[in-house]
């Protein structure tokens, strides 16, 4: 089946501007929670056993003594505790996740396909600030269409947490413009679809993989758009919007620190009779202490 280029584009487009703001505004995020507020645990029962402390003072009388685990590290900001052969419970990973402000490298990439045609590709990348009041961070976002390599998009953005400041770089010497914040850059709570997962129940344990490089659990289902709708309103909003069908598919994976290293959503919808799938991944690496991001300076913005 061919599909009709104008189709695929505009839908591609829609999709990957949706994108960029997603990474100017966390799109796709919960609305922004108190720095420093705990995660909350989910009570769904852990289809993988919990590592628990265990000491007994004195030894139980029994005509056979049961024999006493081996004790493991209580679960603190530095991760829950782990088994083994070094698996961990996620819903203990996510009730002791660390709220102190963060900086890790975000990579992202979007695509947009229907018929097996891909209509867009949206790549980015840069440093970013969590578990702070706004999305403090640097970043570079480029689309390109069907088959060229040209972008036909490529923004620049700086939050410097009170002000953000774009540039399109397809304009060489472009000067930056200057945006108060706003409601346009929303705190980033990476944890809101882990808790979801979690309190899917066991069908969304994937169980333990290495991602990055890092031991991380997976966890993944498909949420319905009532489900999006109680986690994050704005985005179950953008997403009747597009005209998405049946909700989305997430897919995340945490560490024992309850940091999530990787995400993906997937979604389908349909633009002007055609069926366009979406598809988002993100992945989060070198995390290291908050950094601060300066206004861009008049040399940089005539580069």
């Amino acid at each position: 089946m061919t599909i009709r280029r104008t189709t695929l584009t505009a839908a591609a487009t829609l999709l990957a501007l949706s994108a960029v703001a997603a990474c100017n505004d966390g799109d796709a995020q919960s609305a922004p929670t108190a720095a420093g507020a705990p995660a909350t645990a989910s009570p769904t029962t852990s289809a993988t056993p919990t590592p628990t402390a265990t000491a007994s003072a004195t030894p139980t009388p029994a005509p056979t003594p049961t024999p006493t685990p081996t004790p493991t590290a209580s679960a603190t900001a530095t991760g829950a505790p782990v088994d083994a052969t070094g698996a961990f419970d996620p819903a203990v990973a996510l009730a002791n996740a660390d709220r102190t402000p963060y900086a890790a490298t975000e990579t992202m990439k979007t695509t947009a396909t229907a018929g097996g045609q891909v209509g867009s590709v949206l790549a980015g990348t840069g440093r970013v600030n969590y578990n702070t009041p706004t999305r403090e961070g640097r970043t570079e976002t480029k689309m390109t269409l069907a088959d060229s390599d040209e972008p036909a998009l490529w923004m620049e953005t700086v939050n410097t947490g009170t002000t953000i400041f774009m540039r399109d770089r397809t304009k060489p010497g472009s000067a930056w413009r200057a945006e108060d914040l706003g409601d346009k850059a929303r705190a980033d709570d990476l944890t809101v679809y882990v808790k979801a997962l979690v309190d899917a129940g066991p069908a969304a344990r994937k169980g333990m993989e290495q991602k990055n490089g890092v031991p991380a659990y997976h966890l993944g289902a498909r949420l319905t758009a009532a489900q999006v709708k109680a986690i994050d309103p704005t985005e179950y909003q953008k997403m009747v919007d597009k005209g998405v069908d049946g909700g989305k598919q997430i897919d995340v994976w945490i560490d024992r620190a309850g940091r999530v290293l990787a995400q993906t959503q997937s979604m389908k919808m349909t633009t002007g009779g055609t069926a366009v799938t979406s598809t988002i991944a993100l992945t989060y690496t070198d995390f290291g202490p908050r950094e601060t991001f300066s206004a861009p300076t008049t040399t940089a913005a005539a580069s």
